[in-house]
């Protein structure tokens, strides 16, 4: 996972109605919405969660040190979804401590090398990586969907093949998708069994965009098609900020949000 910064995080704290909002609008579901259809739990299942589950974030100092606003901003996206959620008065081994003592179901902490969600009572987890690789493509179909497309129907773009990339090319893989790989460093993706895209200019062809790199700004409007539907995780965003905003109708975009929601879902709804 990218370190993340507190810039890019902060807004969270206030801003998760219009998150919500915003995510609705584009893919049809809000983030809990979003969590329940991709493990199949119905709003019975969810509705049961949210009135049990207690969710703690215990703030991890090893390494770099705590990133300001995470664990608060974990917190706020899981209130979001309508549940219990606190941030541990204490951190590392004495929060983990404050958490089981004091009852709570599920923790999601985080160190400079993993963000992890674990089911305290179940033994269930869920690492970020996998988690936001599988968020950004249901969100993805959620938006083809949404306009009445089938995406298995469909060819999709993957740009990136690094942790969370080659995480979601499995999904990809698994799901029977039909989709084609790039990345700038064509050594990245040798290893990569299916087709693969070898210029930055034939990224324009599709309309269907998975991205999962973490370089900013190096995506232009030139660069797209004026029709594309893209998802993507990309801490900082690969669209330049003119860009985003011209084609901000057709994507869904964030730092934590999603990956979060499906982190949470795994947990409590994960085989």
């Amino acid at each position: 996972m990218t370190r993340l910064r507190t810039e890019w995080i902060d807004y969270m704290l206030d801003g998760m109605e219009d998150y919500n909002q915003n995510l609705k609008a584009h893919t049809g579901m809000d983030l809990a919405q979003l969590m329940t259809d991709t493990f199949a739990a119905g709003e019975e299942a969810l509705s049961r969660a949210q009135e049990s589950v207690k969710v703690a974030v215990v703030p991890i100092t090893q390494g770099e040190g705590i990133i300001g606003s995470f664990s608060e901003s974990v917190a706020a996206i899981v209130k979001s979804m309508g549940f219990c959620a606190d941030v541990m008065p204490h951190t590392d081994v004495d929060g983990i401590y404050d958490a089981a003592r004091l009852g709570y179901d599920v923790l999601f902490f985080a160190d400079d090398s993993r963000y992890l969600a674990l089911h305290l009572k179940s033994g269930r987890y869920s690492d970020n990586n996998d988690a936001t690789a599988l968020g950004f493509i249901k969100a993805l179909f959620a938006m083809m969907e949404k306009k009445g497309i089938q995406p298995k129907q469909e060819k999709i773009l993957q740009i990136g093949y690094g942790i969370v990339g080659r995480c979601a090319a499995e999904i990809l893989q698994k799901l029977g998708m039909d989709f084609d790989l790039y990345d700038k460093d064509p050594s990245v993706i040798s290893d990569f069994a299916g087709m693969t895209v070898s210029s930055r200019d034939e990224i324009k062809k599709y309309k269907y965009i998975l991205d999962f790199t973490n370089e900013g700004g190096w995506l232009h409007k030139e660069d797209l098609c004026e029709d594309v539907t893209y998802a993507s995780p990309g801490v900082p965003y690969s669209m330049d900020e003119a860009t985003a905003a011209h084609f901000e109708a057709q994507s869904v975009h964030d730092n934590l949000e999603i990956g979060t929601a499906i982190m949470l879902g795994e947990c409590l709804f994960g085989e």
